[in-house]
């Protein structure tokens, strides 16, 4: 079937599943001709059956099934324009709607080879957009409303919108409330879906000497009990504090991340500002201001280190981010229920995971889910923080085997992590061993050794541990096998190593530092 593989390449991965079928169906037909947007492919045959998704076409070669939101139709036989024209809107945070979501609904456009016919701001501070495909016919209005997370949420309940922008994730409390509706589990991997990675970012002036900061003392500085930039290693001064407004999902995520654990609350003489790029502008032109932004928004402010209770410091690299070593390291997703989505809806939320979107991501100032490496030179604080988390000298041996070991390779980016208290991945690790296993049958890494790497946390025998990690590495071995095609690994080497506790890119004092040090690690070197 050589058009559907044209269609798939031109429309990308946009409605991949509803590509072309054969099958049979005895009914009166009128002939029409079916054209891809880039006017590339062209299928002339009779029109059997539209049934408000597909078109089933009969041609020389047997009866087709084509989605009918990759093509256009000319013929008497077509049905009214008007039935494929979707229009829906997405509503959240403002960190996605700003600039990216009009970004990627832009990048949909274009795997279309359609145009962004309109693209104004509504009275209400909406945006609407329009797609037309080259002729001019209408295929899409999509309106972004950005506000914050949990009016995602509010939206999707209500039913006002298709899709919901967050930069958290859903609350227990609210996907109770999808629940209850009867919207569907709103954690389900088929209702949230990672759009992206973003870092958090405490920011300062770049005039302020103050580099890095613990997590403690960003959570007494944001609470208002540390007053004094004199307190934290600064000039005697004080200390003015910038905060995102109450629900914005940027709030959210810090509140939980620096100061819940914490049992504090944001301080009431924080200078409230609606916007993270207008927060971080404020922040860079006050000499004494501290606040927190998304990565994307560090512009001409400066972005401190994070110290960590046992002495690791952390960066906030787009390496650390993707890896999500990072501490405060964000998701950013996109929910919808369990209702039908609008046609273009379904395939936009299929376009963002393509790899053309990942580039649109990128260039948003966002981090993409795109396999990215580092260089074992590139890694000295982390061989830094293992050898002085090391106990003993037989852990020091090893963390000399594993930089011997690793001296000449390369680590991507993808770690992969498991559910809490569970053996089981997690929802983007369930994704990104996909996305490794695809690039693996693509022959990405041929002539190469690839590494599964375990690590555990502290907690239990150093012995144990390091048989735990091995084992958990070979059950991501397992998984990447299954979502490879079959015997598409048959050429590619693939070892399994467990190296236990060692190498901590957490503190394994904190839940959290003992969560992100449970991990397998992928590794690549040329072979031997």
């Amino acid at each position: 079937m050589k058009l559907s593989k044209v269609v798939r390449g031109t429309i990308g991965r946009v409605g991949l599943a509803a590509a072309l079928t054969l099958t049979t169906a005895p009914v009166v037909a009128q002939q029409v001709t079916l054209q891809s947007y880039d006017g590339s492919i062209t299928l002339r045959g009779d029109l059997v059956e539209f049934d408000g998704q597909n078109y089933l076409i009969r041609s020389a070669i047997g009866d087709i099934t084509i989605d009918a939101y990759q093509v256009s139709c000319e013929g008497t036989g077509c049905p009214d324009p008007s039935l494929l024209v979707s229009e829906f809107r997405i509503a959240g945070s403002d960190t996605i709607g700003g600039d990216l979501m009009p970004a990627l609904v832009e990048g949909y456009s274009f795997a279309l080879d359609a145009d962004i016919a309109a693209n104004q701001l509504n009275a209400d501070g909406s945006r609407a957009l329009a797609i037309e495909d080259l002729s001019g016919g209408k295929i899409a209005d999509v309106e972004i409303a950005s506000a914050n997370s949990g009016a995602a949420f509010q939206s999707l309940l209500e039913g006002s919108a298709s899709i919901g922008m967050a930069s958290r994730q859903v609350r227990p409390r609210e996907a109770q409330a999808f629940d209850a509706a009867n919207l569907g589990n709103i954690t389900d991997p088929t209702q949230e879906y990672i759009l992206a990675l973003d870092g958090l970012l405490v920011v300062t002036s770049r005039t302020n000497p103050v580099r890095n900061l613990s997590l403690e003392e960003m959570a007494g500085i944001f609470s208002g009990d540390i007053t004094n930039w004199s307190q934290v290693g600064g000039a005697n001064a004080p200390i003015n504090v910038y905060s995102r407004e109450a629900g914005s999902g940027t709030r959210g995520v810090f509140a939980s991340t620096v100061l819940d654990p914490l049992g504090l609350e944001m301080t009431s003489n924080a200078r409230v500002i609606n916007d993270n790029a207008d927060l971080s502008d404020a922040v860079a032109n006050d000499p004494f201001g501290i606040g927190f932004t998304s990565y994307a928004n560090e512009r001409n402010a400066q972005a401190v280190g994070i110290e960590e209770v046992c002495g690791i410091v952390t960066e906030p690299s787009v390496f650390n981010i993707k890896a999500e070593e990072y501490p405060l390291a964000r998701r950013l997703y996109l929910y919808t229920t369990n209702q039908t989505l609008p046609n273009h809806a379904r395939n936009l939320i299929d376009f963002v995971s393509s790899d053309a979107a990942q580039d649109i991501i990128a260039d948003a100032g966002f981090i993409d889910q795109g396999i990215s490496g580092a260089a074992m030179n590139e890694q000295g604080l982390r061989l830094a923080s293992a050898m002085l988390a090391a106990e003993d000298a037989e852990q020091l041996t090893d963390v000399r085997d594993f930089a011997s070991l690793m001296l000449n390779a390369e680590r991507l980016s993808t770690t992969l992590r498991f559910q809490p208290g569970s053996s089981l991945l997690d929802a983007k690790a369930q994704r990104d061993v996909v996305r490794v296993a695809e690039q693996l049958a693509r022959g990405a890494y041929d002539g190469k050794e690839v590494m599964l790497v375990g690590f555990t946390d502290s907690i239990g025998r150093p012995d144990l541990n390091r048989a735990l990690s091995e084992r958990r590495a070979e059950q991501v071995l397992e998984a990447i096998v299954q979502a490879a095609p079959a015997g598409s690994l048959d050429d590619q080497q693939i070892n399994v190593l467990g190296f236990g506790e060692i190498s901590p890119v957490g503190c394994n004092e904190t839940f959290q530092g003992r969560q992100v040090n449970r991990r397998v690690e992928i590794w690549i070197r040329d072979r031997v």
